[in-house]
């Protein structure tokens, strides 16, 4: 989803959301102008979202905003187990259902680095981020 489809009403928000393959899961990047949060949450049988499973924070605030960016969207993987936050062809969030694990990219200053594609192909490891909440 590209930043002309952002949901909001205000300049400074910015929220966009992705259902995975399988429909059981939703993932949302939320950007309220101050903070950066990528969520994720149970679907029901009639497609509706339920409360949120888990959080991850991206960021603080960031110069440029996130609607200054070319390309932000979430991606999963084929099998559901994976979502991805991207932006620019840069991740910098993930949620692996299969390993029960998030990462957010690391920073420098004001700069996010890119979690490098590896960590994507392969399941998160104990020593990657954090444990999932809820699970």
């Amino acid at each position: 989803m590209s930043p002309e489809e952002n949901i909001g009403n205000d300049d400074e928000s910015f929220l966009i959301g992705e259902f995975s393959p399988d429909g059981k899961w939703c993932v949302t990047f939320e950007d309220n102008g101050e903070t950066g949060y990528l969520y994720i949450q149970h679907v029901n049988e009639k497609g509706e979202t339920g409360d949120i499973f888990d959080h991850l924070w991206i960021y603080n605030r960031i110069m440029p905003p996130i609607s200054a960016c070319k390309e932000v969207y979430i991606l999963w993987n084929d099998d559901s187990t994976k979502a991805g936050l991207i932006v620019d062809q840069e991740c910098w969030g993930i949620f692996d259902l299969k390993s029960r694990r998030k990462l957010n990219a690391p920073r420098n200053g004001n700069e996010i680095i890119d979690i490098p594609f590896e960590k994507w192909e392969n399941n998160l490891l104990n020593t990657d981020g954090e444990a999932m909440k809820n699970m």
